[in-house]
């Protein structure tokens, strides 16, 4: 059992991964894993749909042009979590968060 607000948080990137993995990847598969460790909630998204270039999706995000990518780091910072994003043209995308269990910063209404 996890913490409501962290419950909440984990769901709402879910969501937003998985929107924006449907909306742009076109993937046949979808993964959804969640797992704890020593006091860490480790949350995977993994699609096997046409991949990007992250840091060419982060350069527009920080222009203004897109928001996923930011608006999921900005879910994991604020319950004192982080995002790593892997993908490779052609080759899916896996989106890693990783947030602890307990953290003040937790909101339940993220």
């Amino acid at each position: 059992d996890l913490p409501s607000a962290l419950a909440t948080t984990c769901f709402r990137t879910v969501q937003e991964a998985v929107t924006n993995l449907v909306r742009h990847a076109h993937p046949t598969r979808l993964t959804v894993t969640l797992d704890t460790d020593k006091g860490t909630v480790h949350l995977v998204v993994r699609d096997d749909g046409v991949g990007f270039d992250v840091g060419a999706a982060r350069r527009r995000a920080l222009s203004g042009e897109s928001l996923g990518l930011l608006g999921l780091e900005e879910r994991a910072e604020l319950a004192g979590g982080r995002v790593a994003i892997e993908s490779v043209p052609g080759r899916g995308t896996t989106v890693r968060v990783s947030l602890p269990l307990g953290h003040a910063g937790d909101e339940a209404d993220s």
